[in-house]
């Protein structure tokens, strides 16, 4: 029965919707659209054309890690020879800036003072807050240091990339002539742009990074500046201390000199003190190797590193990775190789094979392998988010693998090396053959 035969038939008067609702529902529809395109826009302002007359150095596909919690990997792999393990590089790595994150190689090129490209830029941090000029007496600047940083005490410098690219005859723009060519190369590095602004607009950048996240601060740094780039861009030359050593090193930037990158890094990682970028000097003492490396009259050459803690090279065993992460407690992340920052990851034998050997081969070439690698609390951060777990992996791994009398109080993981030759290469899928074994045991600094 309708309500209109009941007589309740009402009259609907129609709502026409106003101007202001118009207006309402257009900037509701666009303003995310906006928004992300500004967005888009901040993150491409904030980073600088590829380098001119190079191409970029590294893996163009996924990393050779990207299986390495397979099953495989926990020991002995198939492909035996009279019984003893076939060894082979799995993973190759150079880290260009300390303690940041580093470039996966399909080939390295090793030298004298190890990898190539490997830690020859730093960070540091000024150990004192008063002033001094390069004309201050040494036994005053003994007081203002600029000491080395790492992932031990700033977790995410872990999030700082680093890209290597190398001057590339085939590319349309290179030169002999041009800067990038010249240095050899250049250096990029990136970064989370947290810088705020005061005005509207900087605001308004604030929230689309809280929205679609952080855009990126990128840096472009000659690799191997040449005197007139140094002279050019105003490189200083300091002291860095690194552990017992203070190697003059280039100044590649400093919040001393109001380098505005750098501040905005130094505001990201939350420090307090000036902080500078610092690189290897060509033109000073280099940082000799001894202690348990074979000596120049054995080599040919006296082995160095740049800013590599203690040796040039850094090997590390798959299988005790994964027998470490076995014993990991509940809730701890998975371990990964990168938590140790190895340039050579290695697969084929078991776990801790490694700890006995004392000289190895590598493809075609020999490497002396001098100690073992002792552990700090740096493989406790994650090599991707920069998060730094409370107890693992050094808790476990000091559970059972205070191995060395050198020292005995902390655990070891890996091993270090000297190669043969000043020159030599490496690819991933090399053959090692394990040519001498014997003892270790570690000299401290």
């Amino acid at each position: 029965m309708s309500f209109q035969r009941l007589g309740l038939a009402t009259h609907v008067s129609r709502i026409e919707p106003s101007l202001t609702t118009y207006i309402t529902i257009s900037v509701a529809c666009f303003l995310p659209i906006l928004l992300w395109a500004l967005h888009k826009a901040s993150v491409l302002h904030s980073r600088q054309d590829k380098p001119e007359g190079c191409r970029k150095l590294g893996l163009s596909g996924k990393s050779y890690l990207a299986d390495e919690h397979d099953e495989r990997y926990k020991g002995a792999m198939a492909g035996q020879h009279n019984g003893a393990a076939t060894w082979r590089v799995k993973s190759l790595w150079t880290y260009p800036v300390k303690s940041c994150r580093g470039v996966e190689l399909e080939t390295g090129t090793v030298i004298g003072s190890g990898m190539e490209y490997d830690r020859q830029f730093s960070f540091a941090q000024l150990s004192s807050k008063f002033p001094v000029s390069a004309n201050t007496p040494r036994a005053e600047k003994a007081k203002h240091t600029w000491k080395f940083l790492t992932q031990r005490s700033l977790p995410p410098m872990a999030t700082i990339l680093t890209e290597i690219w190398v001057p590339d005859p085939s590319s349309q723009t290179y030169s002999e002539w041009h800067p990038n060519v010249q240095s050899r190369g250049i250096l990029v590095i990136r970064f989370p742009h947290i810088r705020s602004e005061e005005s509207f607009v900087g605001k308004i950048k604030d929230v689309l990074a809280l929205v679609f996240g952080q855009p990126e601060r990128e840096i472009h740094i000659p690799f191997n500046p040449t005197p007139d780039q140094i002279a050019k861009n105003g490189y200083d030359i300091d002291d860095m201390e690194i552990w017992t050593d203070k190697p003059r090193s280039l100044v590649i930037a400093s919040t001393e000199k109001d380098d505005l990158w750098i501040q905005e890094l130094r505001s990201y990682l939350g420090i307090t003190n000036h902080l500078a970028l610092f690189r290897v000097s060509k033109d000073n003492q280099p940082r000799e190797v001894y202690r348990c490396a074979p000596r120049k009259e054995e080599l040919g050459y006296q082995p160095t590193v740049g800013f590599q803690d203690a040796y040039p090279l850094h090997i590390l065993n798959l299988a005790s990775v994964r027998d470490v992460g076995s014993k990991l407690q509940h809730g701890a992340p998975p371990l990964s190789a990168r938590n140790f920052r190895p340039n050579i990851v290695i697969t084929g034998g078991d776990a801790y094979d490694e700890d006995s050997w004392k000289r190895i081969k590598i493809g075609g070439y020999e490497y002396y392998v001098s100690c073992r690698t002792v552990r700090c609390l740096l493989p406790n951060v994650h090599p991707i988010t920069g998060k730094r777990h409370g107890s693992e992996p050094n808790r476990t791994l000091k559970g059972f693998r205070c191995i060395d009398a050198g020292d005995a109080k902390n655990a070891c993981l890996g091993m270090q090396m000297v190669p043969a030759l000043e020159d030599s290469i490496m690819e991933v899928g090399d053959e090692i053959k394990v040519l001498e074994t014997g003892d270790h045991l570690y000299i401290k600094q």
